[in-house]
Formats: structure tokens, sequence, C-alpha cells
């Protein structure tokens, strides 16, 4: 009993730090708010159940964004269906605070949406949630180098999209 209650502890504090970011995530990975909401249950709902077999090798923060990422393709995989990224009328709350005008947010769900899944993946984890190299490597399960290398080639496809669609240099930094 006292194995849950700290393990309630312990997910009830990492939710209050996290549920952001696993949403955000989820959002912009699969463009629907009311499936991010259920991404973001189900994520604390998992790490709850698999709190004593966190061995802490990772942070917390990256340990519950690779549940959300395992998670995001099972179900994916069940529904076998093709999804749309950021359906329309939703706007990501992310691109909207860094944008800051409604045309660079619709600009960006467009340009975002022409891009493979896992440069939008790589992209939003590095450039949007800005986590490190090192975490997107533990979030996504890849090599180093290939989150490295999807990124650049992510960044370079944005920036082509805004020149060639809206001759326009892309609005965000990216690294």
């Amino acid at each position: 009993m006292r194995d849950d209650v700290n393990a309630k502890e312990a997910i009830r504090s990492l939710y209050e730090r996290y549920a952001d970011d696993v949403y955000r995530f989820a959002l912009l990975t699969l463009g629907d708010s009311t499936t991010a909401k259920d991404v973001v249950q189900e994520v604390f709902l998992r790490a709850f159940r698999s709190w004593e077999s966190f061995r802490q090798n990772s942070s917390s923060r990256t340990w519950l964004m690779s549940i959300a990422r395992n998670y995001m393709y099972s179900e994916l995989r069940k529904k076998r269906t093709e999804r749309k990224w950021l359906a329309q009328n939703v706007v990501s709350e992310a691109v909207a605070d860094s944008a800051g005008k409604i045309e660079s947010m619709m600009m960006w769900q467009d340009a975002l949406s022409r891009v493979p899944e896992s440069y939008r993946q790589v992209f939003v984890l590095r450039h949007v949630q800005d986590y490190s190299v090192h975490e997107t490597v533990e979030i996504l399960g890849w090599s180093e180098s290939k989150v490295k290398k999807t990124d650049q080639r992510a960044v370079a496809k944005l920036r082509e999209i805004f020149h060639s669609n809206y001759g326009e240099v892309m609005p965000l930094d990216a690294r």
C-alpha cells in the first residue's frame, strides 16, 4: 500500500510538471486536441502502472515522452488510419505563442502538414518543445546521427516550403 501512495505522489508531481509538455507533443504530432488530452491521461496512467520498473536511467520527462510516443504509435497502428496533421480549425498553441500572428500560424500549420511524420516529430521536439538532441534520441529511440540528420532535413524542407509557398523566410529560428 505504501508503494502505491509513493507512486501516486510521484506521478501527481510529474503530472503537474510535464502534462503540458506531453499534451503539446501529442497535439503537434496528432493534430487533434481531444485526442491529445486522451494521450495525456493514458501516458500518466501507464506511468503509474510502470512506476516500479522505471529505472531512472533517463530523466522522468524523457521517460514520459517515450511513453507518449509509444502509445501514439500503437494507437495509430491499431486504427490503421491515415491522419492529417493539425485537423481543420486546430491551431497549435506552441506555434501561436511563437509566431504571434494568425497568418503565421496558418502558414506553420500548412508547412508542417507537408513534411513527413518523422520530420514533424523531430522538429516539434527540438524546436517547439526545445528538447536537446540527447533527449530527442531517448524519446524517439533513434540514434543521435538519425535525429541530427532528420532535424537538418526537416529544417531544410520547411525552409523550402516557406520560400516556395509563401516567398518568406521560415519565421522561427531553427537551429
